[in-house]
């Protein structure tokens, strides 16, 4: 029996909502590529860890997890593998005050930037402005330690709640025994985040929400893309790929930002075939220049690649 075909056996089993043909000009933020034939859409953290498991248990190999699609480029063509989509998952809430006044707030994994920061703005609190204008969900913040402007996520998580994509098992796990790293977070799918977030008036969060906006307008492109496409190595990648000359240099409807030169942006019909062939001569003219590997802040999503 194919993995689709446990995963269809486990939705029907679970109540998991089924989703057919996601364009991925809808699913993710290049809006460019393939579709996804078969998805499968759990309405909460609950119901997910079930749906996993049961995959894992019955066919031995896990869905790919596609949340906000802002580091997720679907290949060309139809993607048969099967594929969980998080964005029915976004319940937020106010679950407790520690003992230091800090206030714990669980969001499912599939809750965004947004739904966080509305629930802080209501109960007083905040720490998670810095991800403000990006399209991340509280999962994805997690699984990659999702930072900027001298923060991470690594700092306001209290707990995360975590699915084995080997065994299915689900767990949870404190935000300091996760061991987080730059770019690197808890490793499983995460079906739901316990931040702790610390008290603050709703003048200063949305203070420092409209400062990390303007930022971002100022010095990130606005075209479609999938976000910052390598990660800092020794220096900065978009100064080694500016250094290398290659802003505006394009590949079919895919060109690195002459604002930004870590993005590569839609300019219009841009394929996964032109976004990936663009960041491989990327990588391969900065090893040839610097002697410098960039490692990939993307994955792709496609049947004969790896989770």
């Amino acid at each position: 029996m194919s993995a689709a075909e446990n995963c269809l056996k486990a939705a029907r089993r679970t109540g998991t909502d089924i989703m057919h043909d996601l364009p991925a000009a809808r699913f993710t933020t290049y809006r460019g590529g393939g579709r996804v034939k078969c998805a499968f859409a759990p309405t909460d953290a609950e119901r997910a860890a079930e749906f996993f498991s049961e995959c894992v248990a019955t066919g031995g190999e896990a869905p790919f997890v596609l949340g906000g699609g802002s580091k997720t480029v679907i290949a060309d063509g139809e993607v048969s593998r099967p594929v969980l989509y998080t964005g029915r998952m976004r319940a937020v809430r106010c679950v407790g005050v520690r003992e230091d006044g800090r206030v714990l707030v669980r969001a499912e994994g599939g809750a965004r930037v947004s739904d966080i920061l509305a629930v802080c703005a209501d109960r007083g609190c905040g720490g998670a402005e810095f991800m403000c204008g990006v399209p991340a969900t509280a999962g994805g913040m997690v699984r990659m330690n999702a930072g900027a402007f001298g923060e991470e996520t690594a700092d306001i998580v209290e707990e995360a709640e975590v699915s084995d994509p080997l065994t299915g098992e689900s767990r949870r796990i404190r935000g300091e025994d996760i061991g987080f790293a730059y770019r690197r977070g808890a490793e499983g799918f995460v079906t739901a985040v316990t931040f702790a977030f610390i008290p603050m008036s709703a003048e200063e969060s949305a203070a420092r929400r409209e400062s990390f906006l303007a930022y971002r307008r100022a010095h990130q492109p606005s075209k479609p893309s999938c976000g910052s496409m390598f990660k800092r190595s020794v220096l900065p990648a978009w100064a080694l790929i500016e250094d290398a000359g290659l802003k505006g240099v394009r590949l079919g409807g895919a060109e690195i930002s002459r604002l930004h030169a870590n993005f590569v942006v839609n300019t219009g019909g841009g394929s996964a075939a032109d976004l990936t062939g663009l960041a491989e001569f990327v990588g391969m003219r900065v090893r040839e220049l610097f002697g410098i590997a960039l490692e990939k802040e993307f994955k792709i999503l496609a049947d004969d690649l790896p989770f």
